[in-house]
């Protein structure tokens, strides 16, 4: 499954420079006693370390530690062992005189990211914390409640965890679900509601579909009792037209076909055949009913194949295939690519 972006944050438009002094922005203790405060935790660990903090430094709200720990780095690689623990020692001191420094803006940053999530208002003096803030309040908190929980109203985000972990992040504090973690963490639950959210769909449309799922099954159960068509455990059914005796693909070969589909009522929805020309395609790159029976095929066969709908276009509808349709194709494999 395609992996989804979470983090464009240049999306935020800022202007204008942070307002000075604030009281100290303190972060809210992490306490991940459900389900829904882990994954708020996570969303608020993964926000801050896949693109915000680089944006707050792009800005000159805070100066960057990135270039110092690169530097130190370089020289500790460099240095002979009596120089490592100094260096290491110097590291350690100007990281924690560059988060002093950076410690007043950036509370002043984060005190206005929390306001306007708390409080959801459209305007603030803030500037780049209000901005941002209102980003997450109004899109995309929204959006990630609805990638994860889908329509579930009992769930929401936790913003006090999000927050925890977002300015864990920032503050360099430890947090309690670290950014590897928490990025797989975030993408697995998207990548879980959308497999429910799928399979809540199927089974809407199954229930739509329910006479043409058991005129095909049907026609499979009959078709199955002819002493010319094979069943394999999968489902699918063949018969042979024509013996070959050439070479059997692999799944990754590409094969030179001829082929003629049509629906269970004779309705063609595609064929080589009548357009007179053969196509080549990678065997692994059709419909799972296909790739089975060409690697079962020498080149020079001819098979008639009965796919039911789980190994074809399952639920999709693709025009003249409507969702959970039974296909039937003669397929003549003319041979295997170079």
């Amino acid at each position: 499954m395609k992996k989804i972006n979470l983090f464009t944050l240049y999306l935020f438009v800022l202007g204008g420079i942070l307002l000075s002094s604030c009281n100290n922005a303190s972060t809210p203790k992490a306490s991940l006693k459900s389900e829904t405060d882990s994954i708020s935790y996570a969303y608020g660990v993964t926000l801050a370390d896949q693109g915000l903090m680089q944006h707050l430094e792009q800005l000159g709200v805070i100066k960057s530690s990135s270039d110092l720990e690169q530097e130190y780095q370089f020289k500790i690689a460099s240095a002979d062992s009596t120089e490592v623990e100094d260096l290491q020692k110097e590291l350690e001191s100007k990281m924690k005189a560059l988060k002093k420094e950076n410690a007043p803006k950036l509370n002043a940053f984060l005190k206005g990211l929390k306001e306007a999530i708390d409080s959801k208002e459209e305007d603030s003096p803030y500037i780049q914390g209000l901005s941002i803030g209102n980003q997450l309040a109004n899109q995309m908190i929204p959006q990630f409640s609805t990638a994860v929980f889908a329509d579930d109203s009992t769930k929401k985000v936790n913003t006090t965890q999000l927050l925890s972990g977002m300015f864990s992040i920032l503050k360099n504090e430890k947090v309690a679900i670290d950014k590897m973690e928490s990025e797989r963490y975030v993408q697995n639950k998207i990548e879980s509601a959308q497999e429910e959210a799928m399979r809540k769909r199927d089974e809407e449309l199954k229930t739509e579909y329910k006479d043409t799922i058991e005129e095909a099954d049907k026609f499979m159960k009959e078709n199955a009792k002819k002493e010319e068509v094979v069943s394999l455990p999968s489902g699918l059914q063949y018969e042979i037209i024509k013996k070959g005796s050439g070479e059997t693909p692999t799944a990754d070969d590409r094969v030179k076909v001829h082929y003629h589909g049509t629906l269970l009522d004779g309705t063609v929805f595609d064929s080589s055949v009548d357009r007179g020309e053969p196509t080549v395609f990678g065997v692994s790159h059709v419909i799972p009913g296909w790739t089975e029976a060409l690697k079962l095929m020498p080149v020079g066969s001819k098979w008639k194949l009965y796919i039911p709908y789980d190994l074809a276009y399952g639920s999709d509808d693709r025009g003249t295939i409507k969702p959970f349709s039974t296909l039937i194709f003669e397929v003549e494999l003319l041979g295997i690519e170079e």
